[in-house]
């Protein structure tokens, strides 16, 4: 029984240790160490109201990644799964050497865009 609940505890470890998301890989592995990218959340209104759940029908609400030499290839995930995700993306880019600069919201009509600037630091 104890070598049961190991084998699962060890398989659950190497599976988290290898959770960065594909897409996000994709999208950052052209980044030399001193350029900046811009993570995107992009929330309908209504979705302010859902951050635990989040909204993942097809709406408006995204989130992106641009480096500048990404073009056609920004976006990370539609929709809105909640903050959870948004947290996770940001410990996948900075276990990938990125530092976060600075953030900045801008607000529509009916969307709330926030942009989180990182820089990479190391290669």
């Amino acid at each position: 029984m104890h070598r049961l609940i190991a084998v699962i505890i060890s398989l659950v470890i190497s599976t988290i240790g290898f959770s960065q998301s594909q897409e996000l890989n994709n999208a950052l592995e052209e980044v030399n160490k001193g350029e900046y990218v811009i993570l995107e959340v992009r929330m309908q209104l209504e979705d302010v109201f859902q951050t635990l759940e989040g909204n993942e029908s097809a709406n408006l609400s995204r989130i992106a990644i641009f480096t500048g030499k990404n073009k056609d290839r920004e976006i990370v995930v539609r929709g809105f799964e909640g903050f959870n995700q948004v947290v996770k993306y940001f410990n996948e880019i900075e276990q990938m050497g990125f530092d976060l600069k600075s953030s900045y919201p801008i607000k529509g009509n009916s969307l709330l865009i926030t942009h989180y600037v990182f820089r990479k630091i190391k290669r």
